[in-house]
């Protein structure tokens, strides 16, 4: 099995008899950035590999983790091989102290084993099944607390949040943020990075901060993190499966949105009073969710500043299409928050728009951060 993203990547376009051309056409990418990606010269974004998987036909974990597409194996080397069978011989009892042992050899701490599994989504499922339940909202607090982390706020310099993994592991919070739901999925991904056995490093970091730079320029002005779409650390990727997988139930999305049209209306209601979520991380679960039919892109001072794609290309524009229901806000901007909604045309949104094809658009301003997220649903009738 191909051991890391850029070989995933190739291989799987090559399955395809893809062109690195043809594969940055279907994507809204250049070729060079498919080369690149290939080559391990630079390492796709989250937002990328959603994009990537649709073309390449996997999903976006097989492109992250390899576990996913059924394929066969390469050779293992000899050691590996002795390895393997040294842990089949053993009694299930044994395997999880090996395990245990290999964490210590490779952290220096001790951590005792419940169950394993291979994937973040699986570890998420274990922890509100068998530990915290599935009361809504998810108390993270309570996570922490149950896997045996102490919380704390200070003021940090390097990121949003801050997990050292010691014997007695804890989490440091920018006391700085001033939203408690970006806090609470911050908090959520440095508890995926303690639970899932391979991340193995002494620290992480979510959320680093832009570098002081940015700060010298902007000196009163509160600077995030990055965007958990954008980032391209694989650790980071499945730390926030976690989060996501924590935090939104697959479950309880499943009987709140697939059988049903969603409305900015009830998501925000269902963000703010189900599960105490930012309104974007919804959306962008619903996308997970539903990638047939929905699309998610947010917007400030007319510029396209994050993706968040269903099946269909999103447009690679860096500027908001004049026809569409989010251009009007920053022509004529609210000072409360407003929604506007209705039909446009689907070019103003989709690379792969058929003439007069519509798609319905849905877009919430919000004045305090002055940024525009727009939820795009594509209806029946526009599909052949």
């Amino acid at each position: 099995m191909p051991n890391s993203i850029n070989e995933r990547i190739k291989n799987r376009r090559k399955e395809l008899n893809m062109s690195q051309a043809d594969l940055a056409n279907q994507v809204g990418l250049k070729p060079p950035a498919i080369s690149q990606y290939e080559s391990g010269a630079r390492r796709p974004s989250y937002e990328a590999l959603r994009k990537l998987s649709f073309a390449l036909k996997v999903s976006t974990e097989y492109l992250v983790s390899g576990l996913i597409k059924d394929q066969t194996q390469e050779p293992l080397k000899q050691n590996d091989r002795v390895i393997l069978r040294i842990v089949n011989s053993l009694k299930e009892q044994d395997k999880e102290k090996l395990v245990e042992y290999a964490m210590f050899l490779a952290t220096g701490r001790n951590v005792k084993m419940d169950t394993l599994f291979e994937t973040p989504s699986e570890y998420a499922n274990y922890y509100l099944e068998e530990k915290i339940g599935r009361r809504l909202p998810i108390d993270v607090y309570g996570l922490a607390k149950e896997v045996g982390i102490k919380v704390f706020e200070d003021d940090l310099d390097d990121g949003e949040g801050i997990l050292i993994q010691v014997d007695h592991p804890i989490i440091l919070l920018d006391n700085k943020k001033r939203f408690e739901t970006r806090k609470k999925f911050t908090l959520a991904a440095l508890i995926g990075h303690y639970v899932l056995p391979w991340h193995l490093k002494s620290s992480y970091i979510a959320r680093k901060f832009e570098h002081e730079e940015v700060k010298k320029k902007n000196p009163n002005e509160m600077v995030f993190g990055h965007s958990t779409l954008l980032t391209e650390e694989v650790e980071t990727m499945e730390a926030n499966q976690f989060a996501f997988n924590i935090l939104l139930p697959p479950e309880e999305l499943t009987t709140d949105f697939i059988d049903k049209n969603a409305t900015i209306e009830k998501l925000k209601e269902l963000a703010d009073n189900k599960y105490n979520v930012s309104l974007f991380l919804l959306v962008n679960r619903l996308v997970d969710f539903a990638d047939e039919k929905y699309a998610v892109v947010q917007s400030e001072n007319s510029k396209i500043i994050k993706r968040f794609q269903g099946r269909r290309s999103l447009v690679s524009f860096e500027r908001v299409d004049n026809r569409s229901k989010a251009a009007s806000f920053f022509t004529n901007p609210n000072e409360k928050e407003e929604i506007r909604e209705g039909v446009v045309p689907a070019s103003c949104w989709f690379n792969d728009a058929r003439e007069n094809e519509t798609v319905y658009e849905q877009s919430i301003y919000n004045p305090g951060i002055k940024k525009v997220l727009t939820l795009l649903t594509i209806t029946n009738s526009d599909k052949k």
